[in-house]
């Protein structure tokens, strides 16, 4: 059986100051430390949280700028097709036009050697027919 006599309340004693002296020395200072630890945690999550969705802000804005981007140079594109469908439509006028104008100059020119040689033709067949008949004849006619 436990005897109760001076020095269990001497132990007693002893325990009780420790405790105090430990509470002092190294319970109050591990708990705020503890506790200044869970404070920058705390905060690091709460920074965290706040890049993350600023991330997510700036991901979105890129987005949108980039879809933007891409409307407007498909916008410009079309443009630039356009005009150069135009461009093309010029061009293609204008060589037809010139096209035209030579073949008619060529059709004049052609018409011009044919009613000469139409005359040659014209001429030369008089000739050679008062000829055959003047051979055929005998005489002049």
């Amino acid at each position: 059986m436990i005897d109760i006599n001076s020095t269990f309340f001497i132990q007693l004693a002893n325990f009780l100051v420790l405790l105090v002296v430990l509470h002092f020395i190294l319970f109050k200072p591990i708990r705020q430390i503890m506790r200044e630890r869970e404070q920058g945690i705390s905060a690091a999550l709460g920074d965290a949280k706040h890049a993350q969705t600023r991330m997510q802000d700036l991901l979105e804005q890129y987005n949108t700028s980039l879809a933007q981007s891409k409307q407007e140079a498909t916008a410009a594109y079309n443009i630039c097709f356009q005009q150069g469908l135009d461009v093309q439509r010029d061009m293609i006028a204008a060589e037809r036009t010139k096209a035209g104008a030579l073949l008619d100059k060529a059709r004049a020119e052609i018409t011009a050697i044919s009613t000469s040689a139409r005359g040659d033709l014209k001429q030369e067949a008089e000739k050679l027919s008062q000829e055959l008949t003047s051979k055929l004849l005998g005489r002049a006619v």
